[in-house]
């Protein structure tokens, strides 16, 4: 199997799992050892012709209530983003060059909150196998041929589950910062990750991801998805 076979499984499951509603507590460490909580609701739609809708509303801390991120994919590769901040009533557009920056100072990015990448717009490669968790996984190398925030990474993908056990993202020689996906549950079929920690290996910064419920094969109206629903918390 090379390593673009192995991220067609990757993809196919990836959209299998995009029509669903999650409801997650994220925390944020510092390296002095203090932390924040957050509270999200994400939902999310495949949406042919497009290729998938998100919205992302946080519900706590207050400072952070209500404030919301809307995605519509037209295609794998072209992609809309907008955030909306109740404290100043207006929604701004997120150039898709910032898709690899903070997803609001978390050590997750944009396009973590997305669906499956363009496959052509990579390079991949099956550079070992390894073991994580008794989990058999094909280690790949994934360079992206666009400009990235970072110049590649190795992801672990599991054998037979087809999702990422863990992730590590290099600029140039040095990895910058490294993901790990636990607690895997099939749910409705698919295999997911409930919880996800990211952290910054240049600032020790930290942020945990734990899934508290998720539903899969929702049916959302696409108005869930308006810039309108946006600015009203997906209400």
């Amino acid at each position: 199997m090379s390593g673009r076979e192995v991220y067609e499984k990757v993809h196919e499951m990836r959209s299998k799992a995009l029509d669903r509603k999650t409801e997650a507590v994220m925390i944020l460490f510092d390296k002095g050892g203090g932390k924040r909580t957050r509270t999200l609701t994400e939902y999310g739609k495949k949406a042919d012709p497009d290729a998938y809708k998100v919205l992302v509303v946080f519900k706590s801390p207050p400072d952070l209530k209500n404030v919301g991120f809307l995605i519509h994919a037209h295609t794998f590769s072209d992609r809309d983003l907008w955030a909306y901040f109740p404290e100043y009533k207006r929604i701004r557009r997120i150039p898709n060059s910032s898709q690899d920056d903070s997803f609001f100072w978390s050590d997750f990015s944009y396009d973590d909150f997305g669906g499956p990448p363009n496959l052509d717009d990579y390079k991949f490669s099956i550079e070992k196998e390894d073991v994580i968790d008794g989990k058999p996984c094909y280690v790949v190398e994934v360079t992206p041929k666009v400009h990235r925030k970072y110049t590649k990474y190795l992801a672990w993908v599991a054998k037979d589950l087809w999702i990422h056990l863990k992730i590590d993202y290099y600029q140039d020689s040095e990895i910058y910062s490294t993901g790990a996906f636990t607690d895997i549950r099939i749910i409705d079929g698919i295999p997911t990750p409930f919880r996800l920690e990211m952290e910054n290996k240049k600032t020790n910064h930290r942020t945990e991801l734990t899934i508290e419920s998720i539903r899969y094969h929702t049916h959302f109206s696409v108005d869930l998805f308006s810039q309108r629903s946006l600015e009203r918390a997906g209400k």
